[in-house]
């Protein structure tokens, strides 16, 4: 959490620089930054109110087109079309009336109402089950080469799609590549994980 927080701009690094490009994320930058970001975390707040509504609250000024072209990158489009009221129905306290994965592409649809240059998803399917999580992998599939994605997850599979992976241990790089590299026999712990099956 610690890394999506600088990667997100709402921590300064003790050492070092941050950049985006050339741009060192710093005072004004920083904070600029901050507005083409978004994010999901873990545990999705939703609002007791319309599928609109919790939207909306990402971009205000969003009109109904750009509220379906969200809800399509995020695979949520039959999710809204299948609703009682559509885009009007109103979904519980914290989105009581939504499965797990559905919260889920709900609140990656908001996200993306910013138009994110970078999207943190920070163990945002670690308590969901298998198909809720399919789901959202399929989501984030249909997003490549559109918004660079950073997932931070502790269960592997979660990252196996991932154009490039990074393994933290104790605050350091400790591996990283693509999961072929990561899992080629005789390469780290990981390739042993998955020689073992323990990688899901």
């Amino acid at each position: 959490s610690t890394l999506a927080d600088l990667l997100l701009g709402l921590l300064a690094p003790e050492s070092g620089t941050i950049r985006v490009g050339e741009t060192v994320l710093e005072g004004p930058a920083r904070a600029a930054w901050r507005r083409r970001t978004g994010y999901v975390p873990q545990d999705v707040f939703l609002f007791h109110d319309t599928v609109r509504a919790n939207l909306l609250w990402a971009d205000p000024e969003a009109d109904e087109p750009a509220l379906w072209r969200v809800l399509t990158q995020a695979a949520a489009a039959d999710l809204g079309r299948g609703l009682p009221n559509g885009l009007d129905t109103v979904l519980g306290d914290r989105g009581a009336w939504l499965s797990g994965g559905e919260r889920q592409r709900l609140a990656i649809a908001r996200a993306l109402l910013r138009e994110p240059a970078l999207l943190v998803l920070d163990e945002a399917t670690s308590h969901l089950d298998r198909e809720a999580e399919r789901a959202v992998q399929e989501a984030l599939r249909t997003l490549h080469g559109q918004v660079t994605i950073v997932v931070i997850a502790h269960r592997l599979v979660t990252v196996k799609d991932a154009d490039h992976i990074i393994l933290l241990q104790e605050g350091k790089v400790s591996a990283q590549g693509s999961w072929s590299e990561l899992t080629a026999p005789g390469s780290g712990w990981l390739a042993q994980m998955v020689l073992e099956g323990l990688s899901t």
